[in-house]
């Protein structure tokens, strides 16, 4: 009897002990802040990450494209916990600078590239430059992504590494892709603002596609698609792209278009369209073949992806009661309801729940 009162104080005690452990700190900057940052220490990290290029996957027409990634270490500590991190069309890592150094200071370590075609890669050879264009989207920016992460396992550089995922917009459907081709490679995912279904006003989906595939048989791949001028818009826009409420984020996300003009792209070839949308596609209708753990976050303000798509992939689709598409296993999907397209870039009010519910996220699934 005596014993049996020691076990059951020692286990209360136990208990109250882990009730009573402090919950890791996280680390997110304030919008008041972020101009000194960003001109100091996110500066120096991003100057002072590894960097190298990795060579993609061959071109239709036989030629390579090398392209730029950047590895950045954990600033909290040394791990083995990697974030792949990929960025949406038309975009550049510098952008994402206040994120990354995020990240790094709660303790991740963080791989990221230029998509083919944009940023600092070397573009597929439209005319003008400025168009976003993809030859094929599984085989060029799913195929990159695995090289990328083949490459660098290889040279040692994230061999043996916990891989975890983060992907914006277009990054987060190159991820759903890589995902369902290459299971198993990454513990969980964040997908933000996914493109699972893109926002073809004033056309719908289902009449945009034939549309694209129309003009790019007449006019060739490089032709424009409906719409899209080839002309990028203004780098610091009074609307902020439509895309954040932070005028402070959108305005220093964007100095590296001002210091390097040739890494802005206008908008998008019929070509990049059709292999976009029919590739988009196909990933939602095999949701249920993507088994990572997915924590997907859906801007309820966003006018770039639709979130139809998002809705699908996550929750399934019935018909008269029927289920015609099963969702993703294991995905959670979280709105917020005042944020746009980047919610990454967002005022403080929406970014840092959402900074603290992806990193509490990611550390459940560390080593």
């Amino acid at each position: 009897m005596h014993f049996l009162k020691v076990s059951a104080a020692l286990v209360l005690s136990l208990t109250a002990f882990v009730s009573a452990a402090p919950t890791p700190s996280v680390f997110i900057t304030a919008e008041k802040d972020l101009t000194a940052l960003w001109n100091g220490p996110m500066y120096q990290q991003y100057i002072s990450s590894t960097n190298g290029t990795t060579l993609g996957m061959p071109r239709a027409d036989g030629g390579a494209v090398n392209l730029p990634w950047r590895y950045y270490p954990s600033l909290a500590k040394e791990t083995k916990n990697t974030i792949i991190l990929t960025n949406g069309r038309a975009e550049t890592v510098g952008k994402f600078r206040e994120f990354i150094y995020d990240l790094s200071q709660n303790g991740f370590n963080v791989l990221t590239w230029d998509h083919r075609g944009q940023g600092f890669a070397p573009r597929l050879g439209c005319q003008p430059t400025t168009l976003s264009d993809v030859e094929d989207f599984n085989e060029g920016y799913v195929g990159d992504m695995q090289k990328i992460i083949t490459d660098n396992k290889k040279s040692g550089l994230i061999a043996g590494h916990n891989l975890l995922f983060w992907g914006h917009s277009m990054g987060g459907g190159i991820g759903v892709g890589h995902m369902q081709k290459f299971p198993g490679t990454f513990a969980a995912a964040v997908l933000s603002a996914p493109m699972l279904e893109i926002n073809t006003d004033p056309y719908p989906g289902i009449v945009a596609l034939p549309i694209a595939d129309i003009i790019e048989a007449f006019g060739g791949p490089c032709a424009a698609a409906p719409g899209q001028n080839p002309v990028p818009g203004p780098v610091q826009d009074p609307n902020l792209g439509g895309v954040t409420t932070s005028a402070i984020r959108f305005t220093l996300s964007r100095q590296i278009y001002t210091q390097f003009p040739n890494a802005l792209l206008g908008g998008s070839t019929a070509r990049w369209v059709s292999e976009a949308i029919s590739a988009i596609q196909a990933y939602v209708l095999k949701a249920k073949y993507t088994t990572t753990p997915i924590q997907l976050h859906q801007a309820a303000l966003d006018t770039y992806v639709n979130d139809n798509g998002q809705n699908v992939f996550c929750k399934g689709l019935k018909v008269l009661g029927v289920t015609v598409i099963k969702p993703a296993p294991k995905c959670q999907l979280i709105r917020h309801e005042a944020a746009k397209h980047e919610i990454w870039a967002e005022v403080d009010s929406i970014r840092t729940p959402y900074m603290n519910t992806i990193i509490a996220y990611f550390r459940q699934f560390s080593v």
